[in-house]
C-alpha cells in the first residue's frame, strides 16, 4: 500500500466529518468530536488529503459497530492532548502513550498496542549507541509533549546521561525528521512501529541507533468519566487479539 512522503505529512488544520454508521445517514445523536494529530504513521497520518491508520480505522469500526458519527479535528501534538483533557474533544488517538501523568487529566482506554521505542538517526551518519552515556555529544529531538520527556527526565537525566534542557523539541514528528534529515538534530526518539513504517513504506533513510528495552502501552484518549470510554473498551473485547493484530499488521508490514 503506498504511504504518503515525509513532506505530505506537514500539520493539518482541515476540520473532517467522518460517518462511522452502517449507512450514510444513519445518526444516533450526538456526533462524537475526535482530536488527532496526524503525523504519526502508520498510527494516524493524511494521505491523499484523507486520514488513515490503524487507530481510524479501529474507530471507524468501533462506530460502525455501534451506529454513530464521528467529526476529526487535528491539531499538533500537544494540542491534541489539550482538546480532550479540557472537553473540547471526547476522544483523542494517534499513538498515545498510556502514562500516570497523563491519567491525572484524561481517562485511558485498555491498551490496543504495545511497543518498544527507538533512537534513530540518518543511516549515512553510523550512530550506534551502546552504551546511554554515550548520548552526550548528540542532540536529540521530538515532538513536544511525548511520552519521551518522561523518559529523558526520570531515567536519563538523574543518571547525567542526558539533560531535558538539551532536548530540542517540535510541534510534530514532521518537523522532528525534517529536522532530523536537514542536521539540526542527530537522533529522534520514535516508537518501534513508527521506525518500521518509515523504513518500508515512505522509504526514509533512518535506522535505529539505540532500543529502549521495556515496553510502552499505546490507547485511546477519552475526557475524564467518560461513559463512551467504557464502551469502547467492551468493544476492543468484542475485536479480540487477532482481529486488533490483523488490522495493525496491514499496516506494518
Amino acid at each position: 500500500m503506498k504511504r504518503t512522503p515525509l513532506l505530505a505529512l506537514l500539520f493539518s488544520t482541515l476540520v473532517l466529518l467522518g460517518a462511522c454508521s452502517k449507512t450514510d445517514t444513519a445518526d444516533t445523536g450526538k456526533v462524537i468530536t475526535v482530536a488527532v494529530s496526524p503525523t504519526i504513521p502508520p498510527m494516524l497520518f493524511e494521505e491523499n488529503g484523507k486520514y488513515a491508520g490503524i487507530d481510524l480505522d479501529i474507530f471507524t469500526g468501533y462506530c460502525q459497530s455501534r451506529g454513530c458519527r464521528f467529526k476529526i479535528t487535528a491539531y499538533d501534538w500537544l494540542g491534541m492532548l489539550g482538546a480532550v483533557s479540557s472537553g473540547q474533544a471526547d476522544v483523542a488517538f494517534s499513538g498515545i502513550s498510556i502514562t500516570d501523568k497523563r491519567k491525572e487529566a484524561m481517562d485511558f482506554s485498555e491498551p490496543y498496542y504495545v511497543s518498544t521505542w527507538q533512537l534513530i538517526s540518518l543511516s549515512k551518519r553510523h550512530i550506534q549507541i551502546t552504551d546511554l552515556a554515550q548520548l552526550k555529544p548528540y542532540s536529540i529531538g521530538y515532538p513536544t509533549g511525548t511520552v519521551f520527556d518522561g523518559y529523558v527526565r526520570n531515567e536519563l537525566q538523574p543518571k547525567g546521561y542526558y539533560s531535558v534542557n538539551q532536548v530540542k523539541l517540535y510541534p510534530s514528528y514532521s518537523e522532528a525528521l525534517t529536522a532530523l534529515q536537514n542536521g539540526t538534530v542527530d537522533l529522534v526518539f520514535v516508537d518501534n512501529v513508527m521506525l518500521v513504517n518509515y523504513q518500508k513504506n515512505l522509504k526514509l533513510p533512518v535506522v535505529s541507533s539505540y532500543e529502549v528495552k521495556g515496553f510502552d502501552r499505546l490507547g485511546f484518549a477519552f475526557t475524564k468519566d467518560s461513559k463512551i470510554r467504557d464502551d469502547f473498551n467492551a468493544y476492543l473485547t468484542e475485536l479480540g487479539p487477532e482481529k486488533r493484530k490483523a488490522i495493525i499488521d496491514r499496516w506494518i508490514q
